[in-house]
């Protein structure tokens, strides 16, 4: 997504827009991101500088970490970063973010990985498909969210054996 600074004319400027997951290279092992990504940012005018806050919200499809199953998961992400311009460059600073992004020598600027950055950040460490989720069966690999086993359970490390013997002692 690309912002010219000499459209922002005005004090507070809206943009909306829908980006693919191929422009923002959301190509993961995973997650498959099928619709475009909706963004919506609102630019605040500060003398050289813009306060850009706003949203990019997606749909993913994950596989779940317990069943395997696959899911639907709507992700919405906050964005929120300063744009400061000065006479020969353009820096984005953002989230704490030590060195800023620098555009010389132009008057655009793109937000795409900001955006990516914001995406990835957010998608879960474990992804469920629900938080009471059972997953599979240790034994037999039955998804337990479909249907039961009759797996013995409690299959003891032969390592641990002794230990055993001395609680029983």
């Amino acid at each position: 997504m690309k912002i010219s600074i000499r459209d922002l004319q005005e004090e507070q400027n809206s943009i909306t827009c829908q980006l693919s997951p191929q422009e923002l290279g959301l190509e993961s092992e995973g997650a498959d991101f099928s619709k475009p990504v909706e963004v919506e940012l609102v630019l605040r005018k500060s003398e050289d500088s813009f306060y850009c806050t706003g949203q990019a919200k997606t749909d993913v499809r994950l596989e779940c970490s317990r069943c395997l199953e696959p899911y639907l998961y709507s992700l919405e992400t906050k964005l929120d970063f300063y744009v400061r311009v000065e006479k020969d460059r353009i820096k984005i600073e953002y989230q704490d973010q030590a060195e800023p992004l620098v555009f010389p020598g132009n008057q655009i600027f793109s937000i795409d990985n900001l955006i990516k950055e914001a995406i990835l950040l957010n998608l879960p460490l474990k992804p469920l498909c629900s938080e009471n989720c059972k997953g599979l069966c240790s034994v037999c690999g039955t998804n337990l969210n479909i249907s039961s086993c009759n797996c013995k359970k409690e299959k003891l490390d032969p390592r641990w054996e002794k230990l055993r013997n001395l609680k029983k002692g």
